[in-house]
């Protein structure tokens, strides 16, 4: 294919798996090494196939491991053994130099070793005379939904890749190379990327998992080694384009939907450090879409080295009622071997006045929002209250230092590594801190400079949300004494009131002891999982009653004891949340 040749194929059918009337069967050819971090969710996406498994016979190979990467295939074989047609792992003798230290260097041997593996899984389904397709997976391929394998076999195209996304536009297929059958950047694909465009579409290039026709007759000389001229140093993919090419055979990329994704590419010289890092931020994003990488039942994680990161203890805010933002942040931090107890928030839709009396709550004389002029959200009494209460217990328990996750946020990728090089930072330079954001919407006109030794902690100002934060207990200390709530205001205007960064004067002058030292972390570690008008973007403080309607609902003499109600959305459509401006 020419550069800048790409052509849709809108007419071409894709085809139900029920149009096909016998079963295929595929031998699913994976080759992994160092794969011990991904290789449960590649199998884990296998496992969730709808594809009858008496269909597929699975073939393992690995060699040259720095990790446990053929335990974790053999105990997977023996578990899935009477399900599939057949299993096997074969764990060759390793007869390369390997670099301990860079396990993912892709040299010319590694290349053509790979080359050759591909080729022999090739070359036996054809001679073996019972299957029909190759399947080659990477052990770096994350499978989806459950429909893949079928959907690719009723293309009943000779070669054909699902498209598999992954972090920062990368994906699993060229549109477009050179006559020499190299990369050849474009922006012709991002229809493609982007799912405007969806079906099956002939490109350059396929990889990573990919169904290759063994039957078919064009296909029989097809091979991942090459006599051309096409160096060893060329991607394992590239010779077999150029012999596809040779046939007259096309490649083509299925994107009706979404069913997977991949790892962008190991650079030389990284680790399997760097493999896990980069696997837990592809796998934390996708959770962020209300979808989920399966890892296979029978391999699960290993919850013993939960840990909280230097911190004395970890909470999450979250609703009853947000069972799903629950779960998400549940797995996420599974994800990042956090231990982090759940706080039950104080729900504002069922706050009544007669609770708020009990407690001792007062609004603060005289607050309004600054851009809608309203009273508080019951909404925001349940979050500056449930942020309360872990101020208490931070003190009543006797907690150190302590970190605050709302459940509405997204990890920043290499979470863990960048907030303990915060931690190195605050050592280092011996920093009197009482809480420093690591998750908040800053104001584009404040001025923020770094802390004088830090490149990634700066003084912070007039801010908005609270996302994530860490407290010290000093920092506790100061939050709840001068009884704040005689006198609340959304959390997150008492915030920078109390580090006397809030830009309200007369707000200010309810709390005379504003000496809460305050910091950021530059770049933040988390942000919203939505914003404003965002599909999916939900407010729990914004769309509930405001303050000042609950109490006209309220007969005279009453102390207000019935049930606050929502509001329906036409009559909140004049509350503005802060994250809007």
């Amino acid at each position: 294919m020419d550069a800048c040749s790409f052509l849709i194929l809108s007419l071409f059918p894709v085809f139900a798996a029920s149009q096909i009337t016998t079963v295929p069967t595929i031998l699913v050819a994976m080759i992994a090494r160092n794969a011990e971090n991904t290789l449960p969710y590649a199998l884990g996406g296998l496992e969730k196939q709808n594809y009858p498994p008496k269909h597929l016979h699975i073939r393992i190979r690995t060699d040259c491991n720095m990790d446990k990467t053929a335990d974790v295939a053999k105990k997977w074989t023996a578990a899935v053994k009477d399900k599939y047609g057949s299993v096997a792992v074969m764990d060759s003798e390793c007869r390369q130099e390997v670099n301990p230290k860079y396990p993912f260097t892709k040299d010319p041997e590694r290349r053509h070793h790979v080359n050759a593996m591909r080729d022999q899984a090739l070359v036996a389904a054809r001679n073996e005379g019972v299957y029909d397709y190759v399947l080659f997976l990477d052990s770096d391929a994350f499978l989806v939904d459950p429909s893949t394998i079928s959907d690719l076999v009723a293309t009943q195209t000779l070669i054909v890749s699902p498209f598999l996304p992954s972090l920062n536009k990368y994906g699993n297929f060229w549109c477009n190379s050179t006559e020499e059958f190299r990369y050849y950047p474009t922006l012709d694909c991002s229809a493609i990327f982007e799912f405007e465009s969806t079906g099956i579409f002939e490109v350059a290039l396929v990889h990573t998992v990919v169904l290759v026709d063994v039957k078919a007759v064009e296909t029989q000389k097809l091979s991942f080694r090459s006599s051309n001229e096409l160096d060893e140093s060329a991607r394992p993919y590239q010779n077999f384009v150029r012999e596809a090419h040779k046939a007259g055979v096309s490649m083509h990329v299925i994107n009706s939907k979404q069913y997977g994704y991949c790892l962008p590419p190991l650079t030389n010289g990284s680790t399997l450090e760097n493999q896990s890092d980069l696997l837990k931020n592809l796998l934390m994003e996708v959770l962020v879409s209300r979808e989920e990488i399966p890892r296979s039942i029978h391999l699960p994680l290993n919850h013993e080295d939960l840990d909280t990161l230097g911190f004395d203890h970890m909470y999450l805010i979250n609703l009853d009622r947000r069972t799903e933002r629950r779960e998400r942040m549940e797995k996420t931090f599974d994800i990042l071997n956090l231990e982090v107890e759940r706080i039950t928030a104080v729900d504002g839709t069922k706050l009544t006045l007669t609770d708020l009396d009990d407690m001792g709550v007062k609004m603060l004389e005289g607050y309004l929002d600054p851009y809608k002029k309203r009273p508080m959200t019951m909404g925001e009494f349940g979050c500056y209250l449930s942020h309360y209460a872990i101020w208490r217990d931070v003190i009543d328990k006797g907690y150190q230092k302590v970190l605050v996750f709302e459940d509405d946020i997204r990890f920043e990728n290499y979470f863990r590594q960048r907030l303990l090089d915060i931690w190195k930072d605050v050592d280092r330079l011996k920093l009197d801190w009482d809480l420093i954001y690591l998750g908040r919407k800053r104001l584009a006109d404040e001025y923020e400079p770094f802390v004088k030794g830090s490149r990634q902690i700066v003084h912070v100002g007039y801010s908005y949300w609270t996302l994530c934060y860490m407290l010290s207990a000093s920092g506790a200390a100061k939050l709840l004494k001068g009884e704040p709530l005689g006198k609340v205001l959304p959390v997150d205007e008492y915030l920078p009131i109390m580090f006397d960064r809030h830009p309200n004067s007369e707000w200010k002058e309810s709390f005379p002891e504003r000496d809460l030292l305050a910091f950021s972390a530059y770049p933040l570690l988390v942000y919203p999982t939505h914003y404003t008008k965002e599909e999916g973007y939900i407010s729990d403080t914004e769309n509930s009653v405001v303050f000042s309607e609950v109490a006209k609902e309220v007969p005279e003499g009453s102390r207000g004891d019935e049930r606050i109600k929502k509001k329906k959305d036409k009559e909140m459509g004049d509350i503005v949340a802060h994250d809007e401006l």
